[in-house]
């Protein structure tokens, strides 16, 4: 197995490929992956997605990931990390970079939405693959201005995915009906994770027309642990994503994500985690050089 490093802004990379099988090869950043030419499988944590010509996969860090190549192909790479965004805070009035962060941090753990279709609109996969071949345009051309565009046209690119996937999330029937409403509630609770008024119990029950002790009891039935498990289980994910991929101060991770301060992040972490934020970024922070 091949571990792959990234150490720039951005990495962009243009491979042509024979059919045949490709090593598996473990991330850890995030990567936009365009097939340009050609079709076969993709392999990713196990799992098997058919690929052809203007098929965009969104890939993150920890997913393993191969290829079977039936025809020859051409792969377009985006890699970058979330180190990067903080890179870019220069560039804060073209970027809305906090709205960026929440909408990766919404698609990282939606590993079932991104790992197929991306698109639920035509229209914006059309306006995906155009923003895709600009960039591959603008990487061989290198003209004057050329490093703002792709970054730019990545920036929008990524809203284009994560707004697709809020709106899978929003918007998809499953054949039971009792997984559809849980799945409408879950998503509700990771798109205002950032807001904690809408995640009052009192404020979730009337939004979806149920009582505070029903919305209660289904929940914890059909997944297993309660609203406010769920809520701090998954806010703990997100500290887990800014201890190891970003450089933010422990106490900004606080504020951010809604802790009272420092300590009060800390003692919740270490309840769940078994060491207090600090240990566990040094223990496990992949350095960037």
């Amino acid at each position: 197995m091949v571990r792959k490093d990234i150490r720039e802004l951005f990495e962009i990379s243009i491979l042509d490929k024979m059919p045949g099988a490709t090593k598996s090869e473990q991330l850890n950043h995030f990567e936009l992956l365009y097939v340009q030419e050609g079709n076969g499988s993709h392999m990713v944590n196990g799992n098997s997605y058919s690929y052809h010509s203007g098929k965009i996969f969104f890939l993150t860090p920890e997913d393993r990931h191969s290829f079977i190549i039936d025809s020859p192909a051409r792969f377009v790479h985006i890699r970058f990390s979330e180190v990067s965004f903080f890179k870019l805070q220069a560039e804060a009035s073209q970027l809305d970079y906090c709205d960026w962060m929440k909408k990766i941090g919404y698609i990282f753990y939606n590993y079932h939405a991104k790992a197929g279709c991306l698109f639920r609109n035509e229209q914006d996969e059309v306006f995906g693959l155009a923003l895709m071949e600009g960039i591959v345009r603008e990487y061989i051309q290198k003209e004057i201005g050329s490093l703002a565009i792709i970054r730019q046209s990545v920036s929008v690119l990524i809203n284009l995915i994560a707004r697709n996937i809020i709106r899978t999330e929003s918007d998809k029937r499953l054949e039971s009906a009792g997984e559809s409403a849980v799945m409408r509630i879950i998503a509700y609770l990771q798109q205002h994770i950032y807001k904690p008024e809408n995640l009052r119990m009192q404020v979730i029950a009337l939004e979806f027309n149920l009582s505070v002790n029903y919305l209660g009891e289904y929940f914890k039935k059909r997944t297993g642990e309660s609203i406010q498990e769920y809520i701090i289980n998954y806010k703990l994910k997100l500290v887990d994503t800014r201890l190891l991929y970003s450089n933010m101060l422990i106490k900004e991770i606080a504020q951010e994500m809604n802790f009272t301060d420092e300590s009060h992040l800390s003692r919740i972490f270490k309840k769940y985690r078994g060491v207090t934020p600090g240990h566990y970024r040094k223990k496990h922070k992949i350095v960037e050089i």
